[in-house]
């Protein structure tokens, strides 16, 4: 796959080798992520719809919980869905890991982007869809086993959204995984998520399950931890 099949952006492209340890994934990314700030077609939609664009960053958890990913023991025949996929890192590792994995984003760029990643990786028929978290029905996707997302909850606006995605998009008895490097956002994430019914367990960078600390969950800020939700209803 050359540089040539990707459309135009801002920056132009860039290549990538990411080390996971037993595996390394190639991913082709945008070189200089800033320069959409300051671009007019942007611009011009974050005025309309508040668009920013979070996908053309690398974004710091997601090496950790891509290792993470790719460690797990998936059961076969997992169907998974990544949420806010960016360039696709994590959902690449799903689809080594063995998840029959689907991209999302809300945009279409990112999603064509995580695909391409998913091919150069080995993976052509990787499946893709835009997903607009405020208009979850109108993709006309099924429910799936597991949810991931990498930094999702770094704004306040999105936290009920991303829980409006659990709600229809995964299964009673399924999970999610939401990989955070530590930002002041995600206790209230998670303060509104046991609200709304779910069950959370925590992951450090490691795997291993973070113990409660003072009866409370332990999310120590600039330290990465893996959320694992569950919906209390599972049996």
């Amino acid at each position: 796959m050359s540089l040539t099949e990707l459309p135009e952006i801002p920056g132009g492209w860039t290549s990538q080798t990411i080390n996971l340890g037993p595996r390394s994934i190639q991913l082709t990314l945008p070189a200089v992520p800033d320069d959409f700030l300051d671009d007019p077609n942007v611009l011009k939609a974050s005025r309309e719809s508040d668009y920013m664009p979070y996908w053309a960053y690398l974004w710091p958890a997601s090496t950790a919980m891509a290792r993470l990913i790719l460690s797990e023991s998936w059961p076969e025949g997992t169907r998974a869905l990544e949420i806010g996929c960016g360039v696709g890192l994590t959902g690449v590792a799903g689809l080594a890991a063995g998840l029959d994995l689907t991209f999302s984003d809300y945009d279409s760029t990112s999603v064509e982007s995580a695909q391409r990643n998913a091919a150069l990786n080995g993976f052509s028929s990787a499946a893709g869809v835009v997903l607009d978290w405020r208009k979850i029905a109108s993709a006309g996707l099924p429910p799936f086993d597991v949810i991931i997302g990498c930094e999702v909850v770094y704004e306040l606006g999105n936290h009920a959204l991303v829980l409006d995605v659990l709600d229809q998009l995964m299964k009673d008895d399924g999970v999610c995984w939401i990989g955070d490097p530590g930002r002041h956002q995600c206790p209230g994430f998670c303060k509104l998520a046991l609200s709304r019914g779910y069950k959370i367990t925590l992951r450090d960078s490691d795997g291993q399950e973070v113990p409660l600390r003072d009866g409370q969950l332990d999310l120590q800020m600039n330290v990465f931890r893996l959320l694992v939700l569950t919906k209390a209803t599972a049996t």
